[in-house]
């Protein structure tokens, strides 16, 4: 109960929020990256198969949105939006990613990168929620 009175669990709490928060930022970097990288080398595509690079560019906006939010939340703390932008956003990176792994899957599309992708993905997700600020409740 000494640890409550003194304000170290608190302080705990928040350590492990930012801890959190800077692997989200780290996942969302590798995420943005892997998307640009992925168009910069795909600009064919714009011409050959315009409903893909749509698609590409709109994971593009969405892990930019959520290394954004992180890193807003890092910077500037919480925000009574915040958590709730920063989950609906690692949800939709998160849906994309599996379902762009699924999709490789049906194809017969093997290779290594729809499923860093995915894990990706799913990482973002499961360290948007770790990243609660439970301290503030």
């Amino acid at each position: 109960m000494a640890a409550w009175h003194d304000g170290q669990m608190t302080s705990m709490a928040r350590q492990s929020t930012k801890a959190a928060l800077v692997a989200l930022v780290v996942i969302s970097i590798a995420g943005t990256a892997d998307v640009g990288e992925f168009l910069a080398t795909g600009t064919a595509m714009f011409g050959n198969a315009p409903g893909r690079a749509t698609g590409a560019v709109a994971g593009l906006v969405l892990w930019a949105a959520l290394l954004a939010a992180a890193t807003a939340r890092y910077a500037r703390g919480e925000r009574p939006w915040a958590r709730s932008a920063t989950v609906a956003l690692a949800a939709l990176v998160a849906t994309g990613s599996v379902g762009l792994t699924a999709v490789h899957l049906v194809a017969g599309i093997r290779g290594l990168r729809p499923f860093v992708g995915g894990g990706l993905g799913i990482l973002a997700l499961i360290l948007a929620f770790a990243s609660e600020d439970r301290s503030q409740r």
